[in-house]
């Protein structure tokens, strides 16, 4: 099945979208993340991407309130991740109801802890791998992993992962389209993929879903589906075809 995750991006307690993951561009929605994630779930979407860009900048669970709130409201699975440091912030969400914790920055730059996290959630625990030009970022985007992906696909693959996310920063909150040659370094392996970043139209969606043999399994949508430019009720149709 590809699967289409409508994002919900927590920034000072609202719903924002940053422009390349820039922190001092963004665009507020909502004042209430609950509201978004609900309108989402009332649109059809069987899956939510909630991402805590506070906690992703700290290392911390800064918006755990909002979070909670938006797991109390809905009633479809949610991937949640930003700050999670700790197999006790996995823990923590797990317990919140949340169904896969986003792990980044430190399972980027410390192999043994992403092993760690795998061996005792499995797929309850999924790695972010998001690239500038090839580039592994990690810490809000701000830093490097000093890894490339290759490297970092093969650990995963060797230590039981199931799936990775990958963000294209270049394109994150562009609306510019999103580029496949960005996900070559992730395809045809035995992880699956959920894609981001730039993803604006029906077109998009139809070119990486045409990547499901390649392992491509989902796309995160943002930006395009708070503007209107992505209609997701058509969008949401591609997890039937």
């Amino acid at each position: 099945m590809f699967r289409i995750y409508p994002a919900v991006d927590i920034k000072g307690g609202r719903t924002v979208r940053l422009y390349q993951g820039d922190l001092g561009k963004e665009t507020v929605y909502t004042g209430r993340p609950w509201e978004a994630a609900l309108a989402w779930q009332n649109m059809g979407a069987s899956y939510l991407h909630v991402v805590d860009l506070d906690g992703a900048a700290s290392g911390g669970l800064i918006n755990l309130p909002e979070v909670t709130e938006i797991l109390e409201r809905v009633s479809i699975p949610v991937q949640c991740g930003g700050g999670v440091r700790s197999r006790d912030d996995v823990a923590r969400l797990l317990s919140l109801g949340v169904a896969r914790v986003i792990l980044s920055t430190r399972a980027l730059e410390e192999p043994a802890f992403a092993e760690e996290m795998i061996e005792i959630f499995g797929a309850q625990v999924i790695v972010s791998i998001d690239t500038r030009a090839g580039v592994v970022a990690t810490g809000a985007w701000r830093e490097t992993a000093g890894r490339s992906p290759q490297e970092i696909m093969e650990q995963l693959e060797g230590c039981g992962a199931e799936r990775i996310i990958h963000t294209d920063i270049s394109r994150d909150g562009t609306l510019k389209g999103h580029d496949t040659e960005a996900l070559e370094p992730f395809l045809d392996r035995r992880l699956g993929v959920i894609a981001a970043g730039g993803i604006s139209n029906l077109s998009d969606l139809h070119s990486l879903k045409g990547l499901m043999p390649r392992g491509l399994e989902g796309a995160v949508v943002g930006r395009a589906v708070y503007t209107g430019d992505l209609d997701l009720t058509a969008a949401l149709k591609l997890e039937e075809a």
